[in-house]
């Protein structure tokens, strides 16, 4: 029979390898929930980042046609601004058999299109338009658009995952902490 030191020690490493093993094997995606943390209005039109809330550290999304937030991607190549879902959803779908599209919505400004913000306008509004994957996989502009719009149009913010490693580490030991022999957290000293 095992003797009763050897089996506890064995339950904790046991305990710890599963904290491990949801930390980095298992783990969300994110650690973060998403966060309203401005509105279109409020993302700089040169640096495509939200005051306090820079891109390198945090993922933006929008949710726009669905009630959960839409990661997005923030680009200024060239000149203008443009914001657009990184994943397609279905769009083009009010009546399915007739047909749809996998595709997206882009928001722009400051761009060359004749129909850009910043020339038809007001200030601070976006110009807004559908995009869809054709059969090529090709990317076309649907001529579907609500023109002038999206200025509050909520963007969402969550703390990228390399940000989170703490908090993840921070949420585990919290779980760790509430199982049964929670001393394994404390020093053996």
């Amino acid at each position: 029979m095992m003797n009763k030191k050897v089996k506890t020690k064995t339950q904790n490493f046991c305990k710890l390898v599963s904290v491990f093993i949801g930390i980095f094997v298992v783990s969300p995606a994110y650690a973060s929930d998403w966060i309203q943390c401005a509105n279109l209005s409020q993302i700089d039109v040169n640096t495509c980042q939200i005051q306090n809330y820079p891109s390198a550290r945090y993922e933006y999304a929008i949710s726009y046609n669905t009630t959960e937030p839409l990661p997005v991607v923030c680009s200024y190549w060239n000149v203008g601004v443009r914001i657009y879902n990184k994943q397609p959803y279905m769009i083009n779908s009010d009546n399915p058999p007739a047909g749809m599209s996998y595709g997206g919505v882009i928001f722009y400004r400051g761009t060359y299109a004749s129909d850009d913000a910043t020339a038809t306008c007001s200030s601070g509004q976006w110009r807004h338009r559908y995009w869809q994957l054709t059969q090529n996989n090709r990317i076309e502009v649907v001529y579907n658009s609500n023109g002038c719009f999206g200025s509050e149009t909520s963007v969402f913010c969550r703390a990228r995952r390399e940000v989170s490693n703490n908090n993840i580490l921070n949420f585990q030991q919290k779980r760790l902490a509430l199982l049964p022999d929670s001393h394994l957290l404390k020093s053996n000293r």
